[in-house]
């Protein structure tokens, strides 16, 4: 769900910003806080996410743990998966706002 919503979100802000060519600067700019805000709120929201579910490698019981899948999951690299979602959202806002202003 929480993918679905930034995907809506983000081609709402395409088509904002394909309208912004009319824009005033003020209002571009008022834009490009409106994207940069959105972008911080999706990497708290995402690495959240992302660290409590690494968070729940501790907290399974021991059939689980023993099982292949719980085996896997411990393995998972999250750091990765957060790092991942970090530069995903950093270059999806950077990329944003130089649209805006290009």
């Amino acid at each position: 769900m929480m993918t679905f919503v930034y995907t809506a979100a983000t081609v709402a802000i395409l088509f904002l910003i394909r309208d912004a060519s009319g824009f005033g600067s003020e209002m571009q700019f008022a834009v490009a806080v409106a994207i940069i805000s959105f972008g911080l709120n999706a990497l708290v929201w995402f690495d959240g996410a992302i660290a409590d579910i690494g968070a729940s490698r501790s907290s399974m019981d021991d059939d689980l743990a023993n099982s292949e899948m719980g085996k896997n999951f411990k393995k998972a690299p999250f750091i990765l998966f957060r790092g991942m979602g970090f530069a995903i959202v950093v270059v999806n806002t950077i990329a944003q706002v130089i649209a805006l202003y290009a």
